[in-house]
């Protein structure tokens, strides 16, 4: 593991994550036997890097690509300006709404998002909600008319690296992660507190499946 600028844990990725991630951005849909043949592993070994994955935030899930546009539906984009260290907050409560597809924040503080409506009957409306959320400053919208392209693809090449998640509560770990090794993989923890409760949490639903 290595520290990022900001002294929180980066791990390196190795050649077998980076082959099974490329292998699934390319087809979501390849079982655990089509990777292991494709990357040259066995089915245990992919199942053990996948799930590590997983944890690590890196595949956050596994989706079909519905275009909108096909369905004749409305595509908004918004930039918001909000209050000096509201950006976060008012992000989260963007992301809950479900009409947005996807949100970030930019180094400016600024929020960008995309929108998915019905029709644009329903512009007006979703900006008034936009514009009643606590902490906006101000905003502006664009309405999309037309797409040139759309991969939402990371590049697989080169050294990757991640930064590291508690797999309790989810903060990046500062400083040199707990490592906890169960049933053959390595759980990451920022504290004692949450490898306490990552424990209890971890044996209590092995002991229900072991029961059911």
């Amino acid at each position: 593991m290595n520290y990022g600028a900001s002294g929180e844990h980066t791990m390196q990725l190795d050649r077998t994550d980076t082959k099974i991630l490329r292998a699934l951005q390319e087809d979501a849909r390849r079982s655990f036997r089509e990777l292991a043949r494709r990357v040259g592993v066995s089915v245990p070994t992919v199942s053990a890097h996948v799930a590590n994955l997983e944890r690590l935030g890196v595949l956050s899930g596994y989706h079909a690509t519905i275009d909108p546009e096909k369905l004749r539906q409305t595509r908004l984009f918004l930039i918001l300006r909000c209050r000096s260290r509201e950006a976060d907050r008012v992000g989260r409560v963007l992301a809950k709404l479900p009409e947005v597809r996807w949100t970030i924040r930019t180094a400016e503080s600024r929020l960008i998002a995309e929108v998915v409506l019905r029709s644009t009957k329903g512009i007006n409306p979703f900006l008034e909600r936009v514009r009643s959320l606590d902490g906006v400053v101000s905003f502006e919208h664009h309405v999309a008319a037309k797409r040139f392209k759309e991969a939402p693809r990371a590049i697989l090449s080169g050294p990757l690296s991640t930064t590291v998640a508690c797999f309790e509560c989810g903060q990046a770990i500062e400083g040199e992660p707990i490592t906890l090794r169960l049933e053959g993989r390595i759980h990451y923890l920022c504290c004692p507190s949450c490898e306490q409760l990552y424990k209890e949490r971890y044996f209590r639903i092995k002991a229900a499946a072991q029961a059911g």
